[in-house]
């Protein structure tokens, strides 16, 4: 496997959210037209100070190490009845396994403003654990395929078809990309690791699910897995943490195996005024809780310090919000907004607001992203651990 990828070659990915990332530096951050937003934001911007910084939005692409050739996965998208539109937020059923929550220990979780959380204090996660956000990350999954038109980029899929395969899915959530997964490839074993059981009920017979932390160790074997995946784990580590876990997942891949992780950058591109105002808040209070927020620059080179990668291999894509955009800009805003509205009693502490003043913020996110042609850039990055000498 190792052999198909060649040092030498290498190519250059476009991430810009298409010519507006060029005329970004010079481009006037006007305020939409809503009015009432632009008056109350104003306001709070002499309490709260948010700044663009620009290693964040100017980002220059540059040219990334990329096997010269790679089979990926490709699946349709679900089937609907002719002219029916499809609310991917609300019509998964047919794509995607009900979770039932039942049977989670009441202990592990707390209710604030009506949505699920992790109550564990060793657990910086912070996002909600309850059906609205496994339906998110449903759509997620579904939204991300098509930007990278695969579920993966390792060089992995003769060895999947084959069989006998062991994968795994480290912070699994609903199982939506093991279950693509396990479906596409019958003959390889899929294994999911997350911190509560979100799979009950998949019929899959080649899934399994194992409750557990990282952090706390996984409780696997050295040398147990052919292939390990990791997506979207920005909002949960610490820089410590993040070493902690690629050194974990380098043990238990076989030497020869495949390492392959997918983070976003938590910073968008092409922001308006609201925009900016409430994803600086978020990611200030991502840093007042030590999470490591420039994972998408550092993970190369924390992946080649275990001297156990010789190679890491990176590709990243742009992800457009709003209608401008089509459908799948929809979604992507949509996506945003669900994380922003999820943390409203968080967040809106932190800016100062009462919740009607915070929704109207929100309200104006659609056409401000419109106006300004905002994206997100989101990474893969995949490498083979080191055969034994």
């Amino acid at each position: 496997m190792g052999k198909s990828l060649s040092k030498n070659s290498s190519t250059t990915s476009s991430t810009s959210c298409t010519s507006y990332t060029s005329t970004l530096s010079s481009k006037p951050q006007t305020p939409p037209s809503n009015s009432r937003s632009n008056s109350f934001l104003n306001k709070r911007k002499s309490t709260f100070s948010v700044k663009s910084s620009s290693k964040w939005s100017l980002t220059i692409s540059h040219p990334k190490n990329t096997p010269p050739s790679n089979s990926v996965l490709m699946i349709s998208t679900p089937n609907t009845p002719s002219g029916t539109p499809r609310n991917m937020f609300t019509d998964s059923s047919d794509y995607f396994n009900v979770t039932s929550y039942d049977n989670q220990s009441s202990s592990e979780f707390k209710f604030v403003d009506g949505r699920r959380f992790y109550n564990i204090d060793s657990v910086k996660y912070f996002l909600p654990n309850d059906e609205i956000e496994m339906d998110r990350l449903k759509t997620q999954h579904y939204l991300l395929h098509n930007v990278f038109q695969s579920n993966f980029s390792s060089p992995v899929k003769e060895i999947l078809k084959i069989g006998g395969t062991e994968v795994l899915d480290l912070g699994c959530g609903p199982g939506a990309w093991l279950l693509d997964m396990a479906e596409a490839f019958p003959k390889s074993n899929f294994t999911g690791v997350d911190l509560s059981n979100t799979l009950i009920g998949n019929d899959e017979k080649n899934i399994r699910f194992v409750k557990g932390n990282v952090l706390d160790g996984l409780p696997f074997k050295d040398s147990t897995f052919d292939y390990v995946f990791i997506r979207n784990l920005s909002y949960a580590f610490s820089e410590h943490d993040w070493k902690v876990v690629i050194n974990e997942i380098i043990r238990i891949t076989k030497p020869g195996g495949w390492i392959e992780l997918m983070e976003p950058e938590l910073k968008a591109r092409n922001e308006g005024p609201i925009t900016i105002y409430l994803n600086d808040a978020f990611i200030k209070d991502l840093r007042s809780q030590n999470i490591f927020i420039n994972i998408t620059m550092e993970l190369e080179q924390f992946l080649k310090d275990t001297k156990q990668i010789d190679q890491v291999f990176h590709d990243e894509k742009s992800i457009s919000c709003g209608s401008w955009a089509g459908r799948f800009g929809e979604l992507a805003c949509e996506d945003f907004m669900m994380i922003i509205r999820a943390i409203k009693p968080r967040l809106s502490q932190i800016i100062g607001v009462n919740q009607d003043d915070y929704d109207r913020l929100l309200e104006s996110i659609p056409d401000e992203m419109n106006e300004h042609r905002t994206c997100f850039i989101n990474h893969r990055f995949w490498a083979q651990k080191l055969f034994s000498i």
